[in-house]
């Protein structure tokens, strides 16, 4: 599910995040462009190592926000936060021309031929310029990192059936909406 709200003036930036359960991942992105998502599924154990789960997880996260702000607006400047250290550093060695990829991750084309999430986003991470990767603090307090963080679990609660899908339409653009409003306060301060 993906979804814009009102945008915030000035630079662009994205904040992403993850949540891991057993058997089911889910993945958040909000943008100061009110570009906003929620991806969450069941993941086959075979896929990747569980150790590697959370960071496939995270870089998922990035290639979807990325995905649509540079469809909404190519060539602009844009600062994408990560919380999760592993995924970061695959995120500049990407930049520097790196192939690496986490532990266990298959890059072998997908049905219909498609590319993997990560070899794509592999690319757009060394051939897209003026992308900057940075590490956020989670749980610090960033209301966009926060609202990355409360939207992936919002997307795992709602795979796991405790949260009706129905409803994601609703609390993806209010949750965002509030966050970029909180984002705006602090700027101004």
């Amino acid at each position: 599910m993906n979804e814009k709200v009102k945008a915030v003036a000035g630079p662009i930036v994205l904040a992403t995040d993850a949540s891991v359960g057993p058997d089911r991942v889910a993945s958040g992105y909000l943008a100061t462009t009110g570009h906003t998502g929620v991806r969450a599924h069941l993941y086959p154990k075979h896929l990747v190592r569980p150790r590697s789960r959370v960071v496939v997880t995270e870089l998922r996260a990035v290639y979807w926000g990325l995905k649509a702000v540079l469809h909404a607006h190519p060539g602009r400047p844009i600062e994408v936060r990560v919380d999760n250290l592993q995924a970061l550093r695959h995120l500049h060695s990407w930049q520097q021309g790196g192939t690496d990829m986490p532990e266990g991750y298959d890059t072998h084309l997908r049905s219909q031929g498609r590319r993997p999430s990560l070899v794509k986003l592999q690319l757009l991470a060394e051939y897209t310029p003026h992308l900057t990767f940075v590490h956020e603090k989670a749980h610090a307090g960033h209301p966009l990192n926060e609202a990355a963080d409360s939207l992936a679990k919002l997307g795992l609660r709602c795979v796991r059936g405790a949260v009706p899908r129905t409803e994601l339409p609703r609390l993806v653009p209010l949750w965002a909406a509030g966050a970029l409003a909180d984002y705006r306060r602090s700027l101004a301060a």
